[in-house]
């Protein structure tokens, strides 16, 4: 076999089995808090910087619409998904206010905002937080590392760390740490 197939694979298993013993409760706090919001009819906002804003939109697709089986929505909007609005804002040379200016838009009075900071510049992502800080609602992060992450301050109150600053280990991770926080969020909702 290809030594580096081999490595990346031993690699990527590793980094799923680290998260899978160190963010176990905190993921479980999340899909939890999540659970709860959707029952009280709150909306959860989701905002990505880099490669991990494609894994944001797809992540809200997923509670929007499902993951594994039928079942009602669950309201969840990724916030930056409106190329015009970003393309004007940036054509202005306001883009570290897009995420901000289409949080506004929506205008929720009872949500959770979870970021995922890949550890590109998170301008647009720090403004959106002190936006949402304002607002009183919670926050979460998805981060390449908890310990380094500008957006980590006492607002935040969780965060799930991925423990890479590697763009293609972050993709994998975040995508399965979406889909088993979907997963999970389905079963304390639905039973399944």
């Amino acid at each position: 076999m290809n030594q580096r197939i081999t490595s990346t694979c031993r690699q990527t298993v590793e980094l799923f089995e680290q998260f899978c013993r160190e963010q176990n409760n905190e993921l479980i706090r999340l899909a939890k808090q999540l659970g709860t919001l959707f029952t009280e009819g709150g909306h959860l906002l989701i905002a990505g910087n880099g490669a991990l804003q494609p894994v944001a939109q797809q992540l809200a697709s997923q509670f929007t619409f499902y993951l594994s089986f039928d079942r009602p929505v669950l309201p969840a909007v990724c916030l930056g998904s409106d190329p015009v609005l970003s393309g004007l804002m940036s054509g202005q040379g306001q883009f570290e206010q897009h995420l901000v200016r289409h949080y506004r838009a929506l205008n929720s009075q009872h949500h959770l905002l979870l970021l995922l900071n890949d550890g590109s510049s998170a301008t647009a992502l720090k403004s959106l937080r002190d936006e949402v800080v304002e607002s009183e609602q919670s926050i979460a992060l998805i981060s390449y590392d908890c310990r380094k992450d500008p957006l980590q301050n006492t607002d935040v109150g969780i965060c799930l760390n991925l423990a890479t600053t590697s763009a293609p280990r972050q993709l994998e991770l975040a995508q399965f740490v979406g889909h088993l926080l979907c997963e999970l969020v389905e079963a304390e909702l639905f039973g399944r």
